[in-house]
């Protein structure tokens, strides 16, 4: 059985059109609209595992009509609130919906889960169990390994995550810089990967320490082949996670990802394992 996952929303922070900006970029998604238009990051695995909770969610899950009531694992990637919106789960309260849910369990870092309140969980039915880099756990039918992300300068402990179903391992990856030394050797222990998905947030301009630009995203993209994690032919890979400050349109990253057989990442895209 492979894993299905559905990228409901592709874009940074500031989403795409940013509505206080009229560069090139965002006049083309108020334009053209379709794949040019992106709401903040969250992805769905099958039915049951998400990955992050930003505030565009509930118009992103109704925009690819997918139901959020199988959920049994939700894990937060680090604590920008692009990312993790934790009112969000006030919708899962009964007062809000008469639908009996699954459990579910939130996995994410200490300072994240730090916003939770004991009465959130309790009316909305769900527990939180703090990780770590370097961390494996079950959930579900998924094996999990949190990855340390490059993001947030030190004032948080940002994670990425490697998700297996029977022998499939998906490597869900932004927010992040070039990674650190610590990241490649959990990696290189789970290689190979059948689907990457790379953060791409920066475009034509550097991602610093905290994203990756083009040129980040090939170095990242080599140094995969080299340590065995990107099996040409046998890995795909996507770019995913657009800041309109990249100064590229949907249609302009896709000619450039193609280049190297790379997929872009579009709000609600469907990739199978």
């Amino acid at each position: 059985m492979s894993m299905t996952l559905t990228i409901l929303g592709t874009g940074a922070a500031e989403a795409i059109p940013d509505p206080f900006c009229s560069c090139r970029v965002c006049e083309t998604a108020r334009r053209e609209g379709g794949p040019h238009v992106r709401a903040r990051a969250t992805a769905l695995v099958n039915d049951d595992l998400l990955i992050d909770l930003g505030p565009d969610l509930l118009t992103s899950a109704n925009a690819a009509r997918c139901y959020l009531g199988n959920l049994q694992t939700l894990l937060i990637t680090h604590r920008h609130s692009d990312h993790w919106l934790p009112q969000n789960l006030y919708w899962r309260k009964p007062g809000f919906t008469p639908t009996e849910m699954a459990p579910l369990t939130i996995y994410g870092p200490a300072d994240a889960l730090s916003d939770i309140t004991s009465e959130l969980a309790e009316s909305a039915h769900f527990s939180w169990q703090a990780v770590t880099a370097g961390d494996r756990w079950t959930a579900g039918p998924y094996t999990i390994t949190a990855i340390p992300a490059t993001h947030g300068g030190g004032m948080l402990e940002p994670l990425l995550y490697v998700i297996e179903q029977e022998g499939r391992r998906l490597f869900y990856s932004t927010d992040t810089g070039p990674y650190h030394e610590a990241a490649w050797e959990l990696l290189r222990s789970l290689a190979p990967l059948h689907l990457i998905v790379l953060d791409a947030t920066s475009g034509l301009g550097s991602g610093g320490e905290a994203h990756h630009g083009i040129a980040q995203f090939w170095a990242t993209r080599e140094r995969m082949i080299k340590e065995g994690l990107l099996v040409p032919g046998t890995t795909a890979m996507v770019a995913h996670h657009f800041s309109h400050n990249g100064g590229l349109t949907h249609d302009e990253l896709v000619d450039r990802y193609g280049e190297h057989d790379v997929a872009v990442a579009y709000d609600g895209i469907a990739l199978d394992v």
